[in-house]
């Protein structure tokens, strides 16, 4: 049963005859407007939902979201064509009969067929403003243009406003987030959105009412005390070419560090200290001298801390400590301090002192091992000699011998004992 049967049945249950009471003359006017019935359920089905005006910006695209409905059939050849003022023709499949400036610059978006009939204008010029309608030429069915469902569009020069967001709390290597949202009206082609930091982005579209989207951009980073005060940028760049950039001053909160410029120096008997420290939030410096803390500190600019004292307030210190805390932290760094004459003199004198001490340690060392050198070779050369004059008893002529201890071959060939013959030893015993 089709929507015209049910609505003639209902029809008649709620007016039609009832037993006698309708007479000839009522029969006319019941089938009069049954055929009016008929008629308003027919067009009813012929609907179109668009919106009633669409924002684009100028030089982008828009897309006019577009759905429409037709009476129950089966067909299978559709035509979906847009219109404005009843003929010019703003999109039709057949390229020659779009009117000259919207020629390549109108596509349907979607499959008409499943009565989808959303239409794309790329670029937006500013004449392209009409009330624009959509028709459908249903092949063997009906044609039919929507004129009750017109849509105009509303051209916008520049862009709208970024919205900036950021985390207000920033924390030296703790992670944040930032985030850029804008909305538009090309969904195909979306703005391209970029930071002046580098991080993790994540990309988000949003569809909203009448044709409008909207699209976020968040980025996630660990701020660095470098980051403090530093513009943190968000760059928007539209089909078309527009762009647009917001940004917000980093405001980061870091324990203290202090510069190593910091130092003390020494006027006459004057000794000052200065101490450099970066932090945020400001920091409370002081000077530490052997665990006790100095007074008059001050602060001279706005990382720069100042300590003046005599000479002699520092006594027979070599360092002074400077000392810097915040609610993020502190730090410390250890200034070496000027010598004073006294000190001075007390490092040459131990200087001199040591080095006098090497010497004389040095001297005994040598003295040491040098006699000892001395003392062992004659005492050699003794037994040496000793040794060469210890000959053994032996005969050495005819007339004297020696029965106990022969006599070593050695001898024989001495030329000493070798050059006296027996005519020697004859008138040697001779004459006694």
């Amino acid at each position: 049963m089709t929507a015209a049967h049910t609505a003639i049945f209902s029809f008649y249950l709620q007016f039609g005859p009832q037993g006698d009471k309708m007479g000839a003359s009522e029969w006319p006017l019941f089938f009069m407007c049954i055929w009016f019935r008929v008629i308003e359920t027919e067009a009813s089905t012929w609907t179109a939902s668009v919106p009633n005006s669409v924002k684009g910006l100028l030089g982008s695209c828009v897309v006019i979201p577009c759905n429409y409905d037709y009476p129950q059939k089966a067909v299978t050849e559709f035509t979906g064509i847009w219109m404005y003022n009843d003929s010019h023709v703003i999109f039709h499949p057949e390229k020659n009969k779009i009117q000259q400036d919207y020629r390549g610059r109108t596509s349907l978006l979607g499959d008409v067929s499943n009565r989808t009939c959303s239409l794309k204008i790329d670029p937006l010029r500013r004449n392209d403003t009409d009330p624009f309608f959509f028709r459908i030429e249903i092949k063997d069915h009906d044609k039919y243009s929507y004129k009750e469902a017109k849509v105009s569009i509303s051209m916008i020069s520049e862009p709208n406003p970024i919205r900036f967001a950021l985390t207000e709390d920033l924390k030296e290597n703790q992670s944040v987030s930032a985030s850029c949202s804008v909305t538009h009206s090309c969904p195909f082609s979306p703005p391209d959105i970029t930071w002046s930091h580098s991080g993790e982005k994540d990309l988000k579209s949003q569809n909203l009412t009448d044709g409008q989207w909207n699209i976020t951009s968040t980025l996630t980073f660990r701020p660095t005390h470098m980051d403090h005060n530093k513009s943190l940028r968000c760059n928007v760049t539209y089909k078309g070419g527009k762009r647009q950039t917001e940004s917000k001053i980093l405001n980061v909160k870091y324990a203290p560090k202090i510069k190593t410029e910091s130092s003390c120096s020494s006027d006459g008997n004057l000794v000052t200290c200065e101490c450099i420290v970066d932090s945020t939030p400001p920091s409370i410096v002081s000077f530490v001298l052997a665990n006790k803390v100095l007074l008059g500190t001050k602060r001279d600019k706005t990382s720069s801390f100042t300590i003046s004292a005599p000479q002699a307030d520092f006594e027979y210190s070599l360092f002074v400590d400077c000392v810097a805390n915040n609610t993020e932290g502190n730090a410390n760094l250890r200034l070496p301090l000027p010598l004073s004459e006294k000190m001075l003199l007390i490092f040459i004198a131990v200087g001199a002192g040591g080095i006098l001490m090497i010497l004389l340690i040095a001297v005994g060392v040598y003295k040491k091992w040098g006699r000892s050198g001395d003392s062992t070779a004659p005492n050699m050369g003794t037994m040496m000699a000793q040794r060469d004059l210890e000959f053994p008893p032996c005969s050495t002529s005819k007339k004297e011998t020696y029965d106990d201890t022969p006599c070593d071959p050695i001898y024989a060939n001495s030329n000493m004992y070798g050059n006296i013959g027996d005519d020697w030893d004859g008138a040697i015993y001779g004459n006694v």
